[in-house]
């Protein structure tokens, strides 16, 4: 008796030989997408990394709108006068002609639309003072 099985064919042996060779190509195809998926992954998880990093920490509000210098100069002459203005007031306080109804009527309007925007206080009836910010 001996120790050592009957040998295989020879058409079998290479048959087997073609199979183990194709399951080793396969795993070897296998190996290369799953390192070039984990690559992406690495690649992707930086990327979403940087732009958490360069977002704000809390959203913030997008600024107003900038004012057009007529109400920016309304603006400064209000808080110039803390106690206050009526339009005829401000005109003279801008340099504007004071004696002309369009043009105090002009400046009241600016100055409603300045307390509409939340900007200005109208605390009596044609008098208007600068919105203060609550503490």
């Amino acid at each position: 008796m001996s120790d050592h099985p009957p040998p295989l064919p020879e058409p079998l042996l290479k048959h087997l030989t073609g199979l183990l060779d194709d399951a080793q190509a396969e795993v070897d195809r296998l190996t290369a997408e799953l390192e070039a998926a984990h690559q992406q992954l690495t690649r992707l998880d930086v990327t979403r990394q940087t732009l958490l990093d360069l977002l704000p920490a809390t959203p913030t509000e997008p600024d107003p709108p900038q004012l057009p210098p007529a109400y920016q100069d309304l603006l400064a002459v209000l808080a110039r006068h803390p106690d206050g203005l009526h339009a005829r007031e401000a005109c003279l306080a801008l340099g504007l002609p004071h004696t002309h109804k369009n043009t105090v009527e002009g400046t009241r309007a600016k100055l409603k639309r300045l307390v509409s925007r939340d900007l200005a206080n109208e605390p009596k009836p044609g008098l208007f003072t600068l919105k203060t910010p609550k503490a």
